[in-house]
């Protein structure tokens, strides 16, 4: 898998680190180039730094050897033409599942439900707040008898001034409080059968739970998820050169059931993609994949991808 990937200024030159080695993919002249045994480290213009590590000795330490590669001044043997995919194939597909998903959506707030026994402790506790406050009110009208009476300022004062704040502020607080519903699911399999074929229906479960709650938020799992049956292919131009082509070819909505398995929640659709002329074509070659969407988040990128298994039609 590519790692550490680098652009120039321009956006003309890549280069990442794949398999020990630096690739390097000249993105206007559409070649590259696969530097062995040597790290990128970043752009300087159309220069790329490059590192390369040394094995260490018994006495020595390992060193790094940095090098410069001036990719607008190469010779005309450093660039490769790049492989055409319609000989070699499409290139394999990045799958994306995810043990954890939490909807990107913009996430809704509650108020928060309260059993019968947070009530009552609720309101011994305003009740205490409110004693307090009412005895720092009784303590100031006592001082107003004069003589050695004025001594209960010093506390009826203070007692009703903080009492009485914090009795507001914990209604207040305690009225207005809400928690987070953080829609997300957990342990996500998505059951799509041995295989696949064009013209017939495809069935595809997906089952999942939802993950606990963190303090000061509610988890629950979406109401429905859209799930698109895609064809990847390679489309040929008319100045020879080629595009790869990622299209829709059936869409469905699956709707939550709860009651599946206890703990669990599935979501069960049905896929099929109408044979047309370019499925059987052999020069172009295909690969199919499954995606699933948030509906709340139709037009976001799909939070699962899994590849499919081309079967010959009977």
């Amino acid at each position: 898998m590519p790692s550490h990937g680098f652009v120039s200024s321009d956006g003309r030159y890549q280069a990442a680190e794949v398999g020990g080695s630096t690739l390097i993919v000249d993105l206007q002249e559409r070649r590259h180039h696969r530097a062995p045994g040597v790290y990128p480290r970043g752009f300087e213009g159309a220069t790329l730094e490059v590192e390369g590590e040394e094995t260490a000795m018994a006495y020595l330490p390992a060193w790094t050897d940095f090098q410069r590669i001036f990719l607008d001044h190469t010779p005309a043997d450093f660039w490769s033409p790049w492989p055409d995919p319609r000989e070699a194939g499409t290139v394999p597909l990045a799958e994306v599942q995810p043990a954890e998903w939490t909807s990107a959506a913009p996430q809704v707030t509650e108020r928060v439900r309260r059993s019968a026994g947070d009530w009552i402790a609720w309101l011994i506790a305003l009740a205490v707040l409110v004693f307090f406050a009412l005895f720092g009110f009784n303590a100031i009208t006592w001082a107003l008898a004069g003589g050695w009476q004025w001594l209960w300022l010093a506390t009826g004062l203070p007692a009703f001034g903080i009492f009485s704040v914090l009795t507001m502020v914990f209604v207040v607080t305690t009225l207005r409080e809400r928690r987070r519903v953080r829609v997300a699911l957990q342990d996500l399999s998505l059951e799509r059968g041995e295989g696949f074929r064009v013209g017939e229906p495809l069935d595809l479960r997906l089952l999942a739970t939802v993950p606990e709650a963190s303090q000061g938020e509610r988890t629950t799992a979406p109401e429905r998820i859209t799930a698109r049956l895609m064809r990847q292919s390679i489309r040929s131009e008319p100045d020879g050169g080629w595009t790869v082509v990622d299209e829709c070819r059936d869409e469905a909505v699956a709707i939550r059931d709860d009651t599946a398995r206890v703990g669990r929640v599935l979501y069960a659709c049905e896929l099929c993609a109408r044979p047309v002329p370019d499925d059987t074509g052999r020069d172009t070659p295909a690969q199919w994949f499954v995606e699933l969407h948030d509906t709340a988040a139709a037009d976001g990128a799909p939070f699962f991808i899994a590849g499919l298994r081309l079967l010959a039609a009977r």
